[in-house]
């Protein structure tokens, strides 16, 4: 007589928990670089989009549409840390840009985004421009006269600076 021998099919307890525990451990520090990657990627929108309003208000005060005078900001480039957003803002056939012109850009920042003068480390206000596309000081004196900033978030940094 001959014997057929059954295999049990299936896995172990000992095999699942094994398994587990590897997905547990690689599910961990999945989450931990998927935080970093997204900071950074929250920084670099910030970025850009910094560079971006810098390039439309050099634009914006190149083009002088109402015939400002060259001491006066033809266009101004504006961040609200309370709301977030990175605002440019351009001269009225009323008067010099502020920060309350009419708006041409907006763009809105994650609120863990802080944006600092680089060489005096104060929170960041404004630029003005003139009509040379140069910074200048505002009329009111809030803005600063130089152009390095340092965008963060968190311990992440990027430091710009624009002539």
């Amino acid at each position: 007589m001959v014997k057929v021998q059954q295999f049990q099919t299936g896995i172990s307890l000992i095999e699942l928990m094994i398994t587990i525990a590897l997905l547990a451990i690689l599910a961990t520090t999945g989450s931990a670089f998927t935080a970093q990657w997204a900071k950074q990627a929250e920084l670099d929108k910030a970025t850009m989009s910094f560079k971006s309003a810098i390039a439309l208000a050099k634009s914006t005060a190149l083009r002088n549409e109402y015939a400002t005078q060259h001491d006066l900001p033809i266009s101004q480039l504006c961040f609200d840390a309370n709301t977030s957003e990175l605002t440019v803002r351009k001269a009225s056939s009323t008067g010099s840009a502020s920060c309350n012109s009419p708006v041409i850009f907006s763009a809105f920042l994650k609120s863990s985004i802080e944006i600092q003068h680089s060489l005096t480390s104060s929170p960041f206000k404004c630029f003005a421009l003139n009509n040379y596309g140069q910074v200048i000081s505002e009329i009111t004196g809030n803005c600063k006269t130089h152009v390095a900033v340092t965008i963060s978030n968190g311990t992440l940094n990027e430091n710009l600076s624009f002539n």
